[in-house]
């Protein structure tokens, strides 16, 4: 039976919620649909019970598309956590109506700005920015004008629309996007150099400096973009048994389990958003980012 991955949820880890909320709810326009605590069972799933009982806030976009972005309070880890710098999720891209209205925005509420919006040099049908989050996120906020050659990708029916695609820095690109391709039935939707200001700001490196990355694609839907991070690149700091700062969980629904996982916790029923009665597993990719496969 065929997998048929799509993103479900996007889950950040943030050390003030009213502050996160100013930004998701007040600023991007989200909708909240239930602000409630993480149960034992959920948080022992992650191999993260200190996370049990903190409070849990899942927003959805006006448009109503099933896919979430869930924020959780967490203190800011003890170890040294430089936002863009640390292996595993890197950022949430999100559909946008106008980046330049929504850039202008984030700059009047001095949300740290770390790509204003810019025309790409392979394509005319993206025109993204990138601001960072509370929590050391980065949020890729994409104004989509139209499919590419290789991918289908949403435009956006409200002010922030849905989260469409999840980044990942990676030590090894290429195995990485095996491991998901194999994990998931996706394929290679494509491989780029380019010179990539989000990583090259985040590393002092030369503005011109050219790093690879590669989408795992089911079709014409992208799920994954797989960034090649530099060698500086570190674990991201996760103190014992709790969360991971910044994006610290993605969820992918499929239409079933693949066969011969290595799940960090097997496959459960939970009742709360955003999976509403859903059967969950947990498992780690290579660079100890926590994916949950979540069954429709």
């Amino acid at each position: 039976m065929p997998i048929t991955p799509r993103l479900l949820h996007g889950t950040v880890c943030v050390p003030n919620m009213e502050i996160a909320l100013a930004l998701y709810r007040d600023l991007l326009e989200q909708t909240v649909l239930s602000d409630a605590e993480i149960t034992n069972a959920e948080a022992l799933a992650w191999g993260a019970p200190h996370a049990a009982a903190a409070r849990s806030v899942v927003l959805q976009p006006p448009s109503g598309k099933p896919v979430y972005l869930r924020l959780i309070e967490r203190p800011a880890p003890k170890l040294v956590y430089k936002p863009g710098t640390h292996l595993g999720w890197a950022a949430l891209e999100l559909t946008v109506r106008n980046a330049d209205a929504l850039h202008q925005r984030l700059v009047d509420a001095k949300i740290p700005i770390i790509g204003a919006p810019k025309a790409l040099a392979f394509t005319d049908k993206l025109y993204p920015m990138q601001a960072l989050g509370p929590g050391g996120e980065a949020l890729y906020l994409n104004e989509v004008r139209g499919d590419l050659p290789s991918s289908d990708l949403p435009l956006a029916h409200c002010w922030v629309d849905e989260l469409f695609i999840t980044i990942i820095g990676a030590r090894d690109r290429e195995k990485t996007v095996d491991f998901y391709n194999h994990l998931l039935g996706t394929k290679n939707g494509g491989i780029w150099e380019i010179e990539y200001g989000v990583i090259n700001r985040a590393f002092d490196f030369p503005s011109t400096t050219k790093h690879a990355l590669s989408t795992c694609n089911d079709g014409r839907i992208v799920l994954f973009e797989v960034d090649h991070f530099p060698e500086l690149a570190t674990p991201k700091p996760c103190d014992a048994s709790d969360l991971c700062a910044g994006v610290a969980v993605v969820g992918i629904a499929v239409d079933s389990f693949p066969a011969n996982v290595d799940w960090l916790s097997p496959p459960s029923t939970r009742a709360n958003a955003p999976y509403f009665g859903a059967t969950v597993g947990v498992l780690r990719g290579l660079d100890g980012e926590l994916v949950e496969l979540v069954l429709r």
